[in-house]
């Protein structure tokens, strides 16, 4: 089906990706992203994430030169909080986002459950790995499932628009 129009917009600019992301994610839920909308979020989130990481160690060096550990903690303070709560607020918006790209490979948004059992076995494996050495096994176990899913769900992410019989698109016909 060559020429045929999507629903689903490629953006070329990393900023009006992300201003989408911020526009559609928290109203959009049974559209579509295209793969630049998606990785051009994701690399700005991956950016803002190495930021603070960088004022992070930033401050943490300076506390170790300086031999003060309220620099290391205002530092702390300073970068994890914002971190956290931006981390919170962009839950929803990541969310949306990641159903409208499954949406537009084809692909049904209830594989979001498996996306849940990833996170889910990634935490409770965390968890349990420090109980005892008796669960130290099955918690690595988890990671492991947890990082198929992960695995799983970036291939998700790489496969292009899906034109031919996909119920999420919007066709000019």
């Amino acid at each position: 089906m060559a020429g045929a129009k999507l629903d689903s917009v490629k953006y070329t600019n990393m900023f009006k990706a992300y201003g989408a992301f911020w526009r559609r994610g928290f109203t959009e839920w049974a559209g579509t992203a295209s793969r630049s909308e998606y990785w051009w979020t994701f690399l700005v989130n991956l950016l803002l994430g190495v930021v603070a990481l960088f004022i992070v160690s930033f401050f943490a060096a300076l506390g170790l030169a300086v031999e003060s550990e309220g620099v290391v903690v205002s530092g702390l303070v300073l970068v994890l909080v914002p971190a956290m709560l931006y981390w919170i607020v962009t839950l929803v918006p990541g969310i949306s986002l990641i159903v409208r790209r499954l949406h537009d490979a084809g692909l049904s948004s209830w594989f979001m459950v498996l996306y849940g059992v990833g996170i889910f076995f990634r935490l409770f494996g965390w968890m349990i790995v420090g109980i005892s050495p008796w669960t130290a096994g099955f918690g690595v176990f988890l990671w492991f499932i947890s990082f198929c899913i992960d695995i799983t769900f970036f291939v998700f992410s790489l496969l292009p628009t899906k034109v031919e019989d996909n119920p999420y698109h919007k066709f000019n016909k």
